[in-house]
């Protein structure tokens, strides 16, 4: 069971009404998240829609990130890419900017790839990589899971400090866990599994609801912590896991967007194609939930 755990926040990119990058709405929100209590940001990951963004876009989100975050707010940048080059010059950036260190997802576009094929791919990207690495699972995006065996592999290089795990397979967290050293870190970037995994030993979370419910996810965090599972599992249940559910119905950046936006956090809900917006009623449906 954890001791000690950390809530990250895997930040939406704000765009204005007609879709454009919004650079004071992320130095606002960067700044509502950090006040909030959060332990580190990651942009330009799944949830900042960072495959829709040009590499000025892209190169502008991580300087603001990196500028805006506090020193104890730790920042973790979202380097995928289908190729190792682009991966180790996105790496490059975002070292030059200060970042704290970087997240990794299997080449997007290899569903077909082997165990050996991915443990070559991400040899190829640890290769004097400037920051240290966090493998990304996230199957459901990507097409293709990051075996036990292959993160076990990997977990033995220097470079690699741990795994987000965006599966929901609570059973695969176990076996990374089991087949790990206890230095290399488990974060659980799936809202509905946050308890779950921290009774299990984890480490903490990657979360999109903290844009909004860090409190929650703190106090479960720390009911985890202090052996209170049952408060735990309460706020889990009531609180957490419908959130989560009706975010993925709907989509976590769209969601998350519309929530922000209707809270008066970030000016407008825009994401761009190929997610589609919410409609009133499904933000209306949503934020029942927040009430």
């Amino acid at each position: 069971m954890a001791e000690s755990f950390e809530v990250l926040t895997p930040l939406v990119t704000p765009f204005d009404a007609d879709g454009n990058l919004d650079v004071a709405g992320l130095e606002s929100l960067i700044r509502h998240v950090v006040a909030a209590g959060v332990d580190g940001i990651v942009p330009c990951g799944t949830t900042g829609e960072f495959e829709t963004l040009s590499p000025q876009e892209y190169r502008t989100v991580v300087r603001t990130a990196a500028k805006t975050a506090p020193d104890d707010c730790r920042v973790i940048v979202g380097t995928a890419a289908t190729d190792v080059a682009t991966v180790h010059e996105r790496m490059a950036f975002a070292a030059e900017q200060g970042a704290d260190s970087t997240l990794v997802v299997p080449s997007y576009y290899g569903g077909q790839a082997s165990g050996a094929g991915n443990e070559a791919f991400f040899d190829a990207v640890l290769a004097d990589a400037p920051l240290p690495v966090y493998l990304y699972n996230i199957p459901g995006a990507v097409g293709q899971e990051l075996s036990v065996e292959t993160v076990a592999e990997l977990a033995q290089s220097d470079a690699v400090a741990g795994l987000k795990d965006s599966s929901g397979d609570l059973p695969y967290v176990t076996g990374v866990m089991n087949q790990t050293p206890k230095d290399f870190s488990v974060y659980q970037g799936h809202d509905g599994l946050f308890v779950p995994s921290l009774v299990l030993g984890g480490d903490g979370g990657v979360s999109a609801l903290s844009h909004l419910l860090f409190d929650d996810l703190e106090r479960a965090g720390t009911a985890v912590a202090s052996g209170d599972v049952e408060q735990a599992r309460a706020v889990q249940r009531d609180i957490l896991s419908p959130v989560s559910e009706a975010c993925a119905e709907f989509g976590f950046a769209p969601t998350v967007k519309a929530l922000l936006a209707d809270r008066g956090i970030i000016d407008h809900a825009t994401v761009r194609p190929p997610r589609a917006s919410l409609s009133p009623d499904a933000v209306e449906s949503v934020t029942d939930w927040l009430e």
